[in-house]
């Protein structure tokens, strides 16, 4: 009866300890607002993913590129940085540093000389296997403890919360 009263209060859920969660409760987060919750999960994330990814010298924005790459097989700078959703200096610093490192190559296009393609190079391909299993790693590390349900219901909800933060930019 408590708890029900304190989300009505509040807006929020307190997380119990469990077999998954045999730490204490942090009462600070408990009464943060969603969206500050949030930035910290997903700096926190970051901070895990990036020590992860430390073995290729590679940030989690470089390893996004090279996935996307993996994908797309070749992109111009545009289209990367639309895939990405970094900005247009932010994607040059990217992939100057990928370019020295020798992850990626840039290419004239075939049909426009004026457009440069990217795509990986050798050693880009190489450790694209490495940068899955991190994916995988952190996939595993944040649905610890979940249902599949509650990982399919937490990927539909953050799924969402990012179409309505894309609308309101658009707006």
């Amino acid at each position: 009866m408590r708890r029900e009263y304190e989300e009505k209060q509040t807006g929020s859920v307190k997380a119990e300890p469990g077999p998954d969660r045999p730490h204490e409760t942090n009462p600070d987060l408990e009464q943060m607002h969603t969206a500050v919750l949030l930035g910290i999960v997903l700096h926190k994330t970051g901070q895990v993913a990036r020590d992860k990814l430390q073995a290729y010298d590679l940030n989690k924005g470089q390893s996004h590129i090279l996935f996307t790459l993996h994908s797309h097989k070749s992109l111009s700078q545009r289209e990367l940085a639309d895939k990405v959703n970094m900005t247009p200096p932010s994607i040059t610093s990217a992939i100057r540093k990928m370019e020295r490192a020798g992850y990626i190559m840039r290419r004239p296009d075939e049909h426009d000389q004026r457009v440069m393609r990217l795509k990986l190079t050798e050693k880009g391909e190489a450790c694209i296997q490495y940068v899955v299993q991190v994916g995988e790693q952190m996939d595993a590390l944040l649905f610890k403890g979940m249902s599949t349900e509650e990982k399919l219901l937490l990927r539909r909800l953050l799924m969402q919360i990012y179409y309505n933060l894309e609308s309101e930019r658009k707006d």
